[in-house]
């Protein structure tokens, strides 16, 4: 057998945690970034579903992050703002009727009455004008790892 050269074991001990410390890093950018993807693919979800009758879509959003209520945890949301001459209880049962496609349950409501969401962005963040509506879906975590990782979610 050959023996190594102490040159060869400098670069080792150095080599080795370096890529300890990129599997880190990597692993904790990596969170955000997959949590965001899911609260991405809800929102393309809605955006898969047909609008009702006379109904137009004026926006869209997702986000990832707590978002409504206390606690920890991580929040999977998609969203659509819609302008529509029906009335939310109208709209709803539309939607129930199409939640099935997306397998999520949706939630319709009226754009002057958003309050709850104390950590959105977008048209989630203030109220809306008459005869709009929020048609919102939450997600699932993909993980426990990603949802309680996430300080977004703290």
């Amino acid at each position: 057998m050959s023996k190594i050269p102490a040159r060869a074991w400098r670069r080792a001990w150095w080599i080795v945690p370096g890529v300890i410390t990129a599997l880190i890093i990597g692993f904790a950018v990596s969170i955000p970034i997959v949590n965001d993807s899911v609260a991405r693919d809800v929102e393309m979800r809605l955006l898969d579903l047909p609008l009702p009758a006379g109904a137009e879509r004026i926006d869209s959003m997702s986000q990832a992050g707590r978002i409504v209520g206390n606690g920890n945890g991580m929040q999977y949301f998609g969203a659509l703002l819609i302008r529509s001459e029906d009335s939310a209880d109208e709209l709803q049962r539309f939607y129930t009727d199409h939640q099935e496609a997306i397998e999520l349950a949706i939630t319709v409501t009226p754009a002057q009455e958003l309050q709850d969401f104390h950590g959105a962005h977008g048209f989630l963040g203030r109220v809306g004008e008459q005869g709009t509506f929020v048609v919102q879906a939450e997600g699932h975590a993909p993980g426990g790892v990603f949802e309680n990782a996430d300080l977004r979610g703290h």
